[in-house]
């Protein structure tokens, strides 16, 4: 195998940052900060000065008003009507709204806020736990709570009497400060140390209350906001180099919302960050939130993310750091986090194309590529988008197979899986998460390789779009990094050794990916070691149109897709669909992760449909098909193209080896007709005035004589 050279990043529109290069945080300080702090409230993300700005932006934000009101007008669901991880966030959501509602009004619209706002912090003050599921070892739950009460308790401090203040800080220390301690004291607690979603928003949550009761509680504060600190480093260690977050984009969201909410209240109240916002990787997380996101609003849901995710971490982000594709990407965001986008206002001001960001994105910290073509949406432009991810392991320090702390949850068995945009659709998907509630979904064995997690589809191997050798799953945890890639041009490609996963020697499995213009091929080599029945699989919801030997056709709506196998000549391709869901019981209903609490254990809980999402309900759309290619025997290389949107008559790709992709960069992997520009052109104006697409037939235009490929 060709000696892997370094990759060369591309920039970026961050500022030059001073990262700090040590084993901790900078704790040094922390005695001598809490000491010196006098501040009044408010002082939680922005002080008693800046409310009459925020007021004035907020005023004038009518959707925000509109939605804040929204909230004053919300029932209270029962609890058996809704899902326990749902209803905590409604709660907490709920309540920052009526607390930043009643701070930046007057009048009636004031008076019903703060009731409110009141009525809220009573309720949870008495309730005896913040803790709704017992399944969760973690802060998670109570965290998402304590965030929300200590900014309603320190935005409106002092419209509230003295016992009301008691009552709030009380809650507070009986619900976190005080169960936090025994937690990080406890040496078998596994959360402190992990390096996932969980353990960030735990400390945050924990790190936010003990600021906000701080001139209170200041000896029990300051050991608390200690302990998050250390806690925190190690889990910040995963955004190094280059900001990618393992846990998918769905877990992006809700750790990024959590860390910037950390470090901006230690900044807002003692000044310092302690050295968290300048971690390797953190201020450029940014870049992986634009980059995972396909040209039509769909990200690369890989582990057990979901399609569409909450951009609304940025609004801090962009504020701190003054990056202009981080505005860029909240300028228009309209979700239920509004608010904080009228706190965090200083962001830069950027206009779309001045703002140069590369149509390809390696993240080492997260064996991911991501490439496109375009960054128009317009279908006009033909945008296809390419991601695909290596292994699970990585970031600095990560080892193979990892210690138990370091084992990401949300993890699946899915290296070398891929998902692939173009015509308005999501052609290859990735199917996302199955039910949480399933008996061990989260159980990855002593081992982390032999737990309940690996016997359901959506979580397997098998149910991904990458190769299953001899029916076996993929070890989830090992290595399967990038080896090379190319990120320029219109022949974007990387290559990952997926051998690792499979428990073969370094180099005996690799597995390219490459967009070419438009043409997407898929390229697998195996060394004479692997030996086995190999199947190559992908995934998709489309109609097929016809698969017979090397060809596959699709379509959605109007749209057409084309698989063609480029090698072996023996190769052909063979739809089906997924195996049938399970059905299992509920052993123990104090381990449900989603449900309302039950009274009985007679129940039980299927694995999800074989159906995409549709709206807002999960496997409710279209059905999925498993579309594959059992290798020929004695074959050393498979080679598929996948052409969205594209006539394949007179395709010509030669195929050259991983080897001549990594020793020629860039490498020219095949010339391209440009003919697919022809025939959209003629569709767009065919359909003239009319809102509808025309017939296929009569989309149909002479095409040019194809141009024939040639290494360079």
């Amino acid at each position: 195998m060709p000696r892997v050279r370094g990759v060369r990043l591309p920039s970026d529109n961050a500022r030059t940052f001073r990262f700090v290069e040590a084993s901790g945080p900078d704790v040094k300080f922390l005695e001598t900060a809490v000491v010196r702090f006098n501040a009044r409230h408010p002082y939680l993300l922005f002080g008693a000065r800046a409310i009459s700005r925020i007021r004035a932006r907020a005023n004038s934000h009518s959707t925000l008003i509109t939605r804040l009101k929204a909230s004053l007008r919300e029932q209270a669901p029962a609890s058996t009507e809704q899902e326990l991880r749902a209803r905590i966030k409604r709660q907490g959501r709920c309540l920052i709204h009526t607390a930043f509602l009643a701070l930046i009004s007057d009048g009636e619209t004031k008076a019903d806020a703060l009731y409110a706002t009141r009525t809220a912090l009573a309720q949870l003050s008495a309730e005896p736990s913040w803790k709704a599921r017992p399944v969760i070892k973690s802060f998670l739950d109570c965290a998402e709570i304590a965030v929300a009460v200590s900014l309603a308790y320190d935005w409106l401090y002092h419209e509230f009497s003295e016992q009301e203040r008691q009552a709030f800080e009380d809650s507070l220390f009986r619900q976190v400060l005080a169960p936090a301690v025994a937690a990080y004291d406890d040496r078998f607690a596994q959360w402190p140390k992990r390096r996932d979603n969980c353990t960030l928003v735990s400390n945050s949550g924990i790190l936010v209350s003990a600021l906000a009761v701080l001139d209170r509680y200041p000896d029990i504060s300051r050991q608390l906001i200690q302990k998050a600190l250390v806690s925190s480093w190690n889990v910040f260690d995963g955004f190094a180099p280059d900001g990618a977050w393992p846990e998918g984009p769905s877990y992006w969201s809700l750790a990024m919302r959590y860390a910037g909410l950390m470090v901006a209240a230690l900044e807002s109240t003692l000044q310092y960050s302690f050295g968290l916002a300048d971690r390797p990787g953190f201020a450029q997380t940014g870049d992986f939130a634009l980059h995972a996101v396909g040209p039509f609003g769909a990200a690369f849901n890989f582990g057990d993310s979901e399609p569409r995710f909450d951009m609304a971490p940025l609004a801090w982000f962009a504020h701190r750091f003054r990056r202009p594709v981080d505005a860029w990407l909240v300028e228009q965001y309209d979700g239920w986090y509004l608010p904080f986008t009228v706190i965090w206002p200083d962001r830069a001001k950027p206009k779309p194309s001045g703002i140069k960001v590369p149509t390809g994105k390696v993240f080492h910290s997260n064996n991911l590529a991501c490439f496109r073509n375009t960054w128009s949406s317009d279908p006009e432009a033909s945008p296809v988008y390419l991601a695909i991810k290596g292994g699970n392991v990585s970031g600095p320090g990560a080892r193979s197979p990892p210690r138990p702390e370091d084992v990401f949850l949300h993890n699946q068995a899915d290296a070398g899986s891929f998902i692939l945009d173009g015509a308005r659709q999501r052609w290859i998907i990735d199917l996302g998460a199955d039910d949480y509630d399933l008996p061990g979904y989260f159980d990855h064995g002593a081992d982390n390789r032999s737990g309940s997690r690996w016997h359901y589809y959506r979580t397997q191997t098998a149910g991904h779009n990458t190769l299953v050798i001899d029916g076996s799953n993929q070890i989830p945890d090992a290595r399967a990094p990038i080896v090379g890639n190319c990120v320029d041009g219109d022949c974007k490609w990387a290559v990952f050794d997926l051998s690792a996963a499979y428990g073969k020697p370094a180099g005996s499995i690799w597995r390219g990916a490459a967009l070419i213009g438009r043409q997407v091929v898929i390229q697998d080599e195996v060394r004479a070691e692997v030996s086995g029945k190999i199947v190559w699989a992908v995934h998709t919801s489309a109609e097929p149109i016809s698969v017979a030997g090397s060809v596959a056709r699709f379509r959605s709506g109007d749209d057409r897709f084309v698989l063609r196998i480029l090698e072996p000549a023996a190769a052909c391709f063979e739809i089906g669909f997924p195996p049938e869901p399970q059905v299992f019981p509920i052993a123990d209903v104090r381990q449900l992760h989603g449900r309302p609490l039950l009274d009985s254990n007679a129940a039980e809980v299927a694995e999800l449909p074989r159906r995409v999402d549709a709206e807002d309900k999960r496997a409710a759309g279209a059905l999925i098909r498993r579309l594959q290619i059992a290798w020929p025997k004695g074959t050393r290389r498979l080679s598929v193209a996948l052409l969205p949107d594209c006539d394949d008559d007179d395709l010509v790709l030669p195929v050259t080896s991983l080897d001549d992709w990594l020793a020629r960069r860039p490498v020219r992997l095949a010339s391209y007709s440009r003919r697919a520009s022809w025939i959209n052109a003629a569709r767009y104006a065919a359909r003239g005035a009319s809102t509808g697409f025309t017939p296929l037939h009569a989309r149909l235009v002479r095409k040019p004589a194809p141009e024939r490929a040639a290494l360079r």
